[in-house]
């Protein structure tokens, strides 16, 4: 058997990467069509969890995807800050790319790609410049009750006007 020219990924990649993708583009779509509340899940280790002993006094919250803020983002790490950025922007493209009336034989990664040879995606630039703008927005404390989705928008907008 041959080896895979150079630059070629191999099967193992791609099979990875599709289920990335869609994993990615699945979490968009919740967040770009605003699936509705989530619980937030405890960013204690278990060590500091309370004990399940002792009643708690609070409420599991939820918070719609949408309603995300700095606060939020701030306590998001580098991983969580690529994982929520790549499904926005791949959401974003997939309901693009379905409102630009995308027939049945057309899947949503053939319209993203047509969308991204024809330089039209909505949100053209990689995470991390999205991820570095947005760390930058909310380094401002007065910035933190923003929701993530707004800045987003607004990042943009200013990206795309230089």
């Amino acid at each position: 058997m041959e080896a895979a020219p150079s630059g070629v990924p191999q099967v193992e990649e791609l099979v990875g990467s599709h289920g990335r993708v869609m994993m990615l583009g699945t979490l968009g779509l919740g967040i770009v069509l605003g699936s509705g509340p989530i619980p937030a899940r405890s960013l204690q280790s278990p060590s500091q969890a309370p004990s399940s002993q002792a009643p708690s006094s609070q409420a599991p919250s939820s918070q719609a995807p949408s309603q995300l803020a700095g606060r939020d983002w701030q306590k998001f790490g580098p991983k969580e800050k690529e994982a929520y950025l790549a499904g926005f922007i791949a959401g974003a493209a997939a309901v693009h790319g379905s409102a630009g009336g995308m027939s049945t034989d057309t899947t949503p990664s053939k319209a993203i790609d047509a969308m991204r040879a024809a330089k039209e995606l909505p949100f053209p630039y990689s995470v991390s410049v999205y991820a570095s703008q947005i760390d930058d927005f909310y380094w401002w404390q007065n910035h933190l009750d923003i929701p993530i989705v707004d800045v987003m928008a607004r990042t943009n907008l200013q990206l795309r006007s230089r």
